[in-house]
């Protein structure tokens, strides 16, 4: 049996009730009325039993009882008045009688309508609630998945009310589920570019060195072109290594495994794997930190970690000139740890901050252009460190010399 068919069960069980409880109360009232009419009849014949009718009423005030009325009945009969008919007070009984049922039968009249009434309404109004719904379904089917959840406030049913508020909370769902599959078609779209635009400088420098191979070149210029096909290869292939690990990152194929490590070892790991760039452009690599620093534990993945700082090494090593310094600093905050890298490069423009940590940004400044990079390094580099609930910015370095990056990482 569905709710509305219970509802329906129970008014008619109550109106059954209402309908009975009018019976009995017609029936009490009636009895009340009509032994009301014999006790008026029964003094009346009592008083008539004897002569002195002021003593008997007397005796009836004070004592309330009434005995043997035989001989009032006959004298009653013998003037041609009946108990049950004939007289004016068996008339007032019935009139009396008669009004009780009338105004029963009215009071259950207009319960009748108003009960049709308030259905007819409540009709109407779950039709209009159920229409919402409805047109919320259509809406649904037809792709429109915009909600308004200020309609709630028109359902005065619970259980429609719930039930909108379910299928509104399916349509949050599918409209972020359409969201979301727009922002990977997007993402996949800009992915796509990104590496067409990568490559095609590099192949088509490749595809130029091997033509002019092809032609009839001394050893020297065979040799001298044979270098830079071996360097292309190389950037390709350093390129895809990056586009490998961005996708793997992405798709969630590798697993940041936060462990409770030595931070000061995996930096140091870092710095030595980036020491012999350093050494060839004379730049000194200073790592400054407290003696309680050095054996500070946090939860950390060594392997990427390293790999994001080794990122931000090599840049600051490629971006600034000979005889330049690198600074490493670490303090210990309350919840956190704060490492800064600064440099003496080049710099970052200010407006660039943001830019920076995008996929495949290098930056407009001449200076980054005639580099080699293929500006994934410091994408890769927020993603790690942001999958270690930690953050990285950029700004100016000491003396507004440089750059300083500043990371944060949760030391609990």
């Amino acid at each position: 049996m569905s709710r509305y068919d219970s509802k329906k069960s129970s008014r008619i069980i109550l109106i059954g009730c209402f309908v009975l409880l009018i019976g009995i109360l017609d029936t009490v009232l009636v009895k009340i009325q009509y032994d009301n009419y014999r006790e008026k009849i029964s003094i009346i014949c009592m008083m008539l039993n004897e002569e002195n009718t002021i003593d008997k009423a007397s005796k009836i005030l004070k004592t309330g009882q009434i005995k043997d009325i035989s001989k009032g009945k006959e004298i009653l009969y013998r003037y041609g008045y009946k108990l049950h008919s004939k007289n004016a007070l068996f008339h007032k009984f019935e009139l009396q009688s008669m009004m009780i049922i009338c105004i029963s039968f009215i009071i259950l009249i207009a319960l009748f309508l108003a009960i049709l009434i308030i259905n007819l309404i409540n009709k109407k109004r779950m039709r209009k609630e159920i229409e919402i719904i409805e047109k919320l379904i259509s809406d649904y089917k037809q792709g429109i998945v915009d909600t308004h959840n200020e309609i709630v406030t028109q359902f005065d049913d619970e259980s429609l009310k719930k039930l909108y508020y379910e299928i509104s909370s399916f349509g949050d769902a599918l409209r972020l589920l359409n969201e979301r599959e727009m922002m990977e078609k997007e993402s996949t779209k800009s992915l796509v570019s990104d590496i067409s635009h990568q490559l095609k400088t590099p192949v088509a420098a490749l595809k130029t060195s091997f033509e002019i191979l092809q032609q009839d070149l001394s050893a020297e210029e065979k040799t001298e072109f044979t270098e830079r096909c071996k360097i292309q290869i190389l950037g390709i292939e350093n390129l895809l290594g990056a586009l490998i690990n961005i996708s793997r990152m992405e798709a969630g194929m590798i697993d940041i495994m936060l462990d409770n490590q030595c931070v000061f070892d995996t930096i140091l790991a870092s710095i030595n794997r980036v020491y012999e760039k350093a050494e060839g452009k004379n730049i000194e690599i200073e790592f400054e930190a407290e003696e309680e620093l050095k054996d500070l534990y946090i939860p950390h993945d060594k392997k990427w970690l390293c790999e994001a700082f080794i990122n931000i090494f090599e840049n600051a090593i490629k971006y600034s000139s000979e005889n330049k310094n690198i600074i490493i600093r670490m303090l210990k905050l309350v919840t956190f740890l704060r490492i800064e890298i600064c440099d003496e490069g080049i710099g970052i423009a200010k407006e660039e901050y943001n830019q920076i940590f995008k996929r495949f940004y290098r930056g407009n400044s001449p200076a980054v252009k005639k580099q080699p990079g293929s500006g994934i390094g410091l994408y890769l580099t927020r993603e790690i460190i942001s999958r270690h609930h930690g953050t990285i910015r950029v700004e100016s370095g000491e003396n507004k010399k440089g750059s300083k990056f500043i990371i944060q990482l949760p030391c609990q």
